[in-house]
């Protein structure tokens, strides 16, 4: 039989299940704070912006020489990471006091962004030392001047802007990561509360007795909770402390006695009447006698 979960289940499952839900989600947001606060490595990054200008004087500038130089780009991106730029630029860094630059690692991480429909390119460099980042950003499009000049069609290469140190790093996003972090955490409670009620298949009310497994009700079993469980165990243990009990056994006593008392008025009624006969009697004889 296909287990089936209506709107009104699912509410009563939130009411049930907030406290497991509430320390799901907590729990996302203290991983994700401690992932971003504590254990994530913060990255800088730095940009050097570039023009690219082709042989040619001023007045041959036209649309094919704007739209040429804009493919260029596309080869100048791969001559950026090129071994020729990078060895040079690796060598010059370990020169300057970076001995543990590679070109690996200047390869991973360096990169080039161009805006869309212009000449102007950037060369960004992404590390976890914001001067790091500044100072390869820098020697890369120094030494990537000099190599496209050599091997292509150009004329000149203008730096637009020098990478400057940024201290304000790229990422971890702490916002962001603290969100989806809660958010992960409130899924996975409420992943975790359905599952375990689908597969929780204790009788849980009357209603399941009677839909789901179709069976007729023969009787209910009260429910007791904890604190009425402990008086009811205490007057076992001691009836006498209970104070209902010694009303109910005063109230009896009185009952009885009042009962006694009934039954001696009745008795001395009857003895009253029984006098009353023979004083009667009495009479009457002494009246016969004379």
């Amino acid at each position: 039989m296909e287990e089936t979960i209506s709107l009104d289940e699912i509410l009563q499952l939130l009411k049930k299940k907030w406290v497991l839900i509430v320390s799901m989600l907590v729990f996302g947001t203290v991983i994700s704070s401690i992932m971003t606060f504590f254990i994530l490595t913060p990255k800088y990054a730095a940009t050097t912006q570039l023009v690219v200008q082709t042989k040619g004087s001023d007045s041959n500038i036209n649309t094919d020489n704007i739209n040429s130089n804009l493919l260029l780009i596309n080869t100048y991106k791969d001559l950026v990471k090129s071994d020729a730029v990078t060895e040079k630029a690796k060598d010059k860094l370990v020169k300057d006091g970076m001995t543990n630059m590679t070109e690996d690692y200047l390869k991973s991480v360096i990169s080039v962004e161009q805006s869309q429909n212009s000449q102007l390119f950037s060369i960004k460099a992404v590390t976890p030392n914001a001067i790091e980042s500044a100072t390869i950003a820098n020697t890369i499009s120094k030494f990537f001047q000099e190599e496209a000049v050599k091997m292509t069609d150009t004329d000149k290469i203008s730096i637009a802007s020098k990478a400057t140190p940024n201290e304000k790093p790229v990422s971890p996003n702490k916002k962001v990561n603290i969100a989806i972090g809660a958010m992960l955490g409130l899924i996975a409670g409420l992943i975790v509360a359905l599952v375990t009620e689908l597969f929780n298949k204790s009788v849980k009310s009357e209603e399941f007795i009677t839909e789901k497994l179709g069976l007729s009700l023969l009787g209910t079993i009260p429910i007791v909770d904890e604190r009425e469980m402990r008086e009811v165990m205490k007057i076992q243990q001691n009836p006498l402390i209970d104070e209902d009990f010694f009303y109910d056994v005063t109230l009896d006593n009185d009952l009885d006695n009042m009962n006694l008392s009934i039954d001696n008025l009745s008795d001395k009624a009857d003895g009253l009447d029984m006098d009353l006969m023979v004083n009667e009697k009495r009479k009457r004889h002494r009246v016969n006698r004379n």
